[in-house]
């Protein structure tokens, strides 16, 4: 169901962005205070920390301009719908923005025009330092946008973990009241494959199934742990979509 208008405005800081061009197999995740990635056609173009507020300017409407190990990337956000938002305890209070990227790619010479889909993601509290965070996005063909976000303590597994979601609806979002995520991993302990199972509140929504697997990735290992960065393509009860999966895991790199 809808938040409650009626509750008092939040001041929600920008902790992450991410856009996917599939016309130019251009992947960008960017995590403050974590990891960011560039993937173009399945290869890392540019891999690097993102310091704690390093996304804050995105906030007042600010360009993004990255420089990549061959080149750059430069692109403006435009708003494309209404956000969906999501809050738990130890998760925070979460909010997804829909946008439309609009700019280019410049890498090895070679300039590709860019207009596709993204996301911003703000929130208010979240995880302690030290949690295990996992954070999936579902950008839907037709336009639909999905948002998971779970935490839990160090090592915790999936039953361990409290999970959130919500999906973009006509007329507003739905919060699921339950949201189960089952991964697969590969050998050193990346998520290859994931399935979805997310009840709404009401019995008049039907529950929602979904399944994704990898398609491009990276690893990196920051002071405080290991960030493992994926895109993944998703069905949802036959809707087809893409997005991040990203999982953080705590503990020395």
């Amino acid at each position: 169901m809808n938040a409650d208008p009626a509750e008092p405005a939040v001041d929600l800081t920008v902790f992450s962005v991410e856009l996917v061009d599939p016309e130019s197999g251009l992947f960008v995740s960017l995590t403050a205070a974590g990891n960011g990635a560039v993937v173009l056609d399945g290869d890392v173009i540019a891999a690097a920390p993102i310091p704690a507020g390093g996304l804050d300017p995105l906030s007042a409407g600010a360009p993004l301009s990255l420089e990549t190990e061959h080149g750059s990337l430069e692109v403006e956000l435009g708003p494309a719908g209404e956000p969906i938002a999501f809050a738990g305890g130890p998760t925070g209070r979460r909010e997804a923005r829909p946008v439309e990227i609009a700019g280019e790619l410049v890498e090895r010479g070679r300039t590709i025009p860019l207009r596709c889909p993204g996301v911003v993601h703000a929130r208010a509290g979240g995880p302690e330092p030290g949690a295990l965070r996992r954070d999936l996005t579902v950008m839907l063909a037709d336009g639909g946008l999905l948002c998971v976000a779970a935490t839990g303590p160090a090592g915790a597994g999936h039953d361990d973990e409290e999970t959130v979601a919500a999906i973009s609806h006509p007329g507003g979002y739905i919060e699921f009241e339950e949201a189960l995520v089952s991964t697969e991993y590969d050998g050193a302990g990346r998520q290859q494959r994931a399935t979805l199972e997310l009840r709404p509140e009401s019995a008049d929504i039907a529950v929602l199934h979904g399944a994704g697997s990898a398609i491009a990735g990276c690893t990196a290992r920051l002071a405080d742990g290991t960030v493992n960065t994926a895109l993944f393509h998703w069905s949802l009860d036959g809707h087809e979509g893409l997005g991040r999966y990203e999982i953080t895991r705590p503990g020395a790199a």
